[in-house]
């Protein structure tokens, strides 16, 4: 039952794959235009969801009372395109939304846990492998580097498998994911000149 349901809460997680789709085929530019109208609509949807006006299907019961972990992922989609190369904001959001997407299922598959307890620890090797080998094949087929792809996708494995506390508050992985495997395959991109 918990897998349905994190199935289910996933495949809604995959559909931001449509963000790194527009902007191989659109300009920079537009794309950003696209961000600021879309941050508009999130501020009014959450302004509403805190007032209990409007219900948001498949959130965990911790975002009932926060901030949704779709504005975190609409943030670092945005950071990333904002600051990275093409290519690398474009392979850094596929991994957030397939990588962490496949690391969630086999969270799920691997333990009795609640998810929401990954947040609070460590996730098992397992778990980190599923994101390590997603993000990596990922890398791969978008960048064409195999040691450019090993920089994303341990980027992507921290962010994803390790909490990061700022001030005892955890950082959500959808904001973190794009912006560590993005700032690590910039590095690698100038560290290996093939690329």
């Amino acid at each position: 039952m918990r897998l349905i349901e994190e199935a289910k809460r996933k495949t809604i997680h995959i559909c931001g794959i449509a963000i790194p789709v527009l902007y191989y085929f659109l300009q920079k530019d537009l794309v950003v235009l696209g961000f600021v109208f879309s941050f508009f609509i999130i501020v009014v949807i959450e302004w509403l969801r805190f007032r209990g006006v409007v219900s948001l299907p498949l959130l965990r019961e911790k975002e009932n009372r926060e901030i949704g972990a779709y504005v975190f992922f609409a943030i670092g989609a945005f950071i990333s395109i904002l600051i990275f190369e093409k290519s690398i904001a474009i392979a850094s959001i596929l991994m957030l939304a397939i990588g962490d997407a496949a690391s969630a299922l086999a969270g799920v598959v691997k333990s009795v846990d609640k998810p929401e307890m990954y947040e609070k620890r460590m996730k098992p090797p397992e778990v980190m492998l599923v994101m390590f080998t997603v993000s990596f094949i990922i890398g791969c087929l978008v960048l064409h580097s195999l040691p450019v792809a090993v920089f994303g996708a341990i980027g992507a494995v921290i962010a994803d498998g390790v909490p990061l506390r700022v001030h005892s508050v955890i950082i959500d992985d959808n904001l973190t994911i794009p912006l560590f495997s993005g700032a690590l395959m910039s590095f690698g991109s100038i560290c290996f000149t093939n690329f």
